[in-house]
């Protein structure tokens, strides 16, 4: 009773969970219900040591004659591939007959389901860029977005034990005591960089067009619909396959508890994630929580497109504007932990409430989930594109900055080292968590775009030469795709174990390569078959009849004419 009271680490050992057969425990009747079937089940266990238990729950109990999930959604979702196939397999088809049939306008439809036009935009190299020359100096940001998504990878690999029934719980209790554990603890810190890419990105691209393409309010619209067109196919894609076809993949003592329960509650909360707003709904649902980020990402892109409209106009305001949004968001961080008397490490919560998908979590809702928590990531990589597109330093000949950049991934580790000390036994005082909760978020954000700026900036690193490496731009384009499924490939992983889990830092490595090897491997069909072609359908609509700029090394491309073609073939031949 007293270890469980220690409610920071511990999990609640008065409370015990078990996993009962009623087929092997005597004869019961189930068709009385599962209740009175589980109390007389667990009743007959525990009598042998002279002891009584009550049942409290029986939430996602199964058998083998339990009534199907409905077929509507699962026939639609078929329905949907094998279009989605066949175009693609016609598109393709055509595409093949004639190399240059791309150039027809009157296939630029068809095209953008072509297998292999869309394959060489998988594998396109970043440091060719085909709009503006300077996009090829920040080709290493697919480096940083592959290693960046192994670090989310992993921390949701360390969620899902904590979350699912493992055999030795005092593993995930004493990472609490463990530096280093606690250190990984606060990573969700680096979550900034995923922000600040975004923000750049933005920013950045933005700014590349702005001299043929001005910034006006109906650009600044266009914007955020073509971001809700980039993010949502792929993002309902993978909801629907959750709800329709997720929970007839397997089965297992933990399918309904990890898989059936996630389909229940997407079937109920799937239109707050069409519309980007699910990151302030109540906690403790299992409906895809990870892609909170998107909703966050959505907010802060309608904001900032908004935000380069006034600074395209009053130049002269960015770094005030800049600076008072970020400022803001830290202010608010630090009186929410002050006010609330919160912990301003986001996973420093009890194993109960992790247990339970963060049900009831303030930290959470008050600190994480919120858009404008999050500001000083995407803020500060809207100024950092403003540097580098505005100033024609060339900060890789200033000593002062290479020496800043090679040290900012230490200063932002160091920053996320010294949250470590919130989750000691006796941590500091409440304006010492106010104070690291206004400044943590922010330094790191800041060190992550010094970073980001000397790659970008061309400054001498073994690190960021690493970054460019030709295979990381196709890995780094899949990274949409991972991020969206890896969630459903560790759930499988699990859920399907007849075996209770053993944590341990093996068993979480060993997940960590099998799920990202298997995400990455799905990844590439969901791809080429559904983002990449309604992208390119939806560039094929609104981009009109304009014209395609063709690399300067390779001669205009000729009209074809498909029917001419195959009859001087026949003729060849």
């Amino acid at each position: 009773m007293d270890y469980s009271k220690q409610t920071v680490k511990h999990y609640n050992r008065t409370q015990v969970h078990r996993g009962v057969c009623v087929s092997r425990c005597g004869e019961h009747n189930v068709t009385s219900g599962w209740y009175d079937a589980a109390q007389a089940c667990v009743s007959a266990g525990v009598a042998q040591y002279g002891l009584e238990a009550e049942v409290l729950s029986v939430d996602w109990c199964m058998s083998a004659d339990s009534p199907p999930a409905s077929s509507g959604p699962g026939r639609s979702l078929a329905v949907l591939v094998t279009v989605l196939a066949a175009l693609a397999c016609l598109a393709t088809a055509v595409h093949v007959l004639g190399d240059r049939c791309a150039k027809a306008e009157c296939n630029r439809y068809l095209l953008a389901f072509s297998l292999k036009r869309n394959y060489d935009i998988l594998t396109y190299d970043r440091s060719k860029p085909r709009t503006d020359d300077r996009m090829k100096d920040v080709a290493c940001i697919e480096g940083i977005r592959f290693l960046g998504m192994q670090c989310v990878i992993f921390s949701h690999v360390m969620l899902i034990y904590i979350y699912s029934y493992i055999d030795n719980p005092q593993f995930v209790e004493r990472i609490y005591d463990k530096f280093a554990w606690q250190a990984v603890l606060n990573s969700p810190l680096w979550l900034q960089a995923f922000f600040a890419m975004s923000g750049f990105l933005t920013a950045y691209a933005t700014l590349l067009s702005s001299k043929t393409k001005p910034i006006t309010f109906f650009k600044c619209l266009m914007s955020i619909v073509n971001r809700w067109i980039r993010l949502t196919p792929l993002a309902v894609f993978a909801l629907w396959f959750t709800v329709a076809w997720f929970p007839l993949l397997g089965s297992g003592p933990q399918w309904s508890w990890l898989v059936t329960r996630e389909a229940h509650d997407c079937s109920e909360r799937w239109w707050y994630h069409v519309l980007y707003v699910h990151n302030h709904l109540p906690t403790g649902k299992f409906c895809m929580g990870h892609t909170w980020y998107l909703a966050a990402d959505m907010q802060l892109h309608v904001l900032g497109v908004f935000v380069l409209l006034l600074l395209r106009r009053w130049r002269g305001a960015a770094l005030p504007l800049l600076l008072l949004l970020v400022t803001g968001s830290a202010l608010a961080a630090g009186l929410v932990v002050y006010f609330y008397q919160l912990t301003p490490i986001v996973t420093a919560q009890t194993p109960e409430v992790l247990r339970t998908m963060f049900a009831g979590s303030q930290i959470l809702t008050l600190l994480y989930l919120p858009a404008w928590m999050n500001l000083p990531g995407y803020v500060g990589g809207m100024g950092t594109a403003m540097i580098l597109y505005y100033n024609n330093i060339k900060l890789k000949d200033s000593k002062w900055f290479n020496l800043l950049f090679h040290s900012s991934l230490f200063l932002g580790s160091a920053v996320l080292l010294a949250g470590a000390v919130f989750l000691s036994d006796s941590p500091p005082p409440r304006w010492a968590a106010a104070l690291y909760a206004a400044l943590d978020r922010t330094l790191v954000a800041v060190f992550f775009c010094i970073f980001m700026l000397g790659c970008f900036s061309r400054c001498w690193s073994a690190v960021r030469d690493a970054l460019e490496w030709r295979g990381f731009h196709t890995l780094g384009r899949l990274s949409y795709c991972v991020f969206l499924i890896h969630f459903i490939v560790l759930r499988i992983t699990l859920a399907s174990n007849t075996q209770l889990g053993h944590a341990s830092l093996l068993s979480m490595a060993s997940l960590l390569i099998t799920s990202s090897v298997l995400s990455y491997i799905a990844a590439v069909p969901l791809c080429l078959l559904v983002e990449l072609p309604l992208i390119q359908l939806w560039k094929a609509v609104t981009e009109g009849e304009g014209p395609e700029r063709t690399p300067q090394d390779q001669p205009p491309a000729k009209p074809f004419d498909l029917v001419a073609q195959i009859r001087r073939r026949h003729e060849a031949a």
